[in-house]
């Protein structure tokens, strides 16, 4: 084996320990579960899959909300999604097995099956990490997908690098979904009170 060649391995193979490394060092569960508690808006997100990425590019803004359920680790999580302009509303609750969390979405004419956790993330930010498993109309598609939460709807530049870092480290596409950080539901109760306003 030549000089040079010996030299390329040892390169790439120092190269290779450095992604891990650096990889390792960003993608980290979070162990404060306390910590994911409270209102969130949907800042950003990564899939890697192009069908996950249409549907993610159908919500326009999204907030979330999640609490802590009585006697153990499980908790609620109530969302207001805003898509083609109207606000859906709806809760799920977890399921936890070791540091795997289980949530089931249900519409008219689709499942989705989410297992994931939440990992490290920068200050006043909700990172989660999910394997998805979609059910529409019988047929059956999986996916990954990283999607970053904050308590105000900013972030700074340095905090959205590393996020696409993380994406990178999980091999996620490199087209990212934006939604609106400003524009969202109102809470559900306002909502309805609004509604009944209005039929008056």
């Amino acid at each position: 084996m030549s000089v040079q060649l010996c030299l390329v391995l040892l390169a790439l193979s120092a190269l290779t320990a450095e992604s891990h490394h650096d990889c390792s060092d960003i993608i980290k569960p979070v162990e404060d579960r306390s910590k994911v508690y409270g209102k969130w808006i949907y800042h950003v997100g990564a899939t890697d899959s192009e069908y996950k990425l249409k549907e993610l590019t159908k919500v326009n803004s999204s907030c979330i909300e999640i609490s802590p359920l009585p006697g153990g680790e499980e908790f609620s999580l109530h969302y207001g999604d805003k898509m083609d302009g109207k606000c859906v509303y709806g809760t799920v609750n977890s399921t936890t097995t070791g540091n795997s969390t289980k949530l089931t979405f249900s519409s008219n004419s689709s499942t989705h099956e989410v297992t994931g956790s939440a990992l490290v993330t920068c200050p006043d930010c909700l990172l989660w990490s999910d394997d998805a498993v979609t059910e529409v109309n019988g047929e059956s598609k999986r996916s990954k997908s990283l999607l970053l939460f904050t308590k105000t709807g900013k972030l700074d530049a340095s905090h959205l690098d590393v996020f696409k870092k993380q994406a990178e480290c999980l091999h996620l596409l490199s087209d990212f979904h934006f939604p609106e950080t400003t524009n969202l539901c109102p809470e559900e109760k306002e909502a309805a009170g609004d509604a009944k306003t209005e039929e008056q």
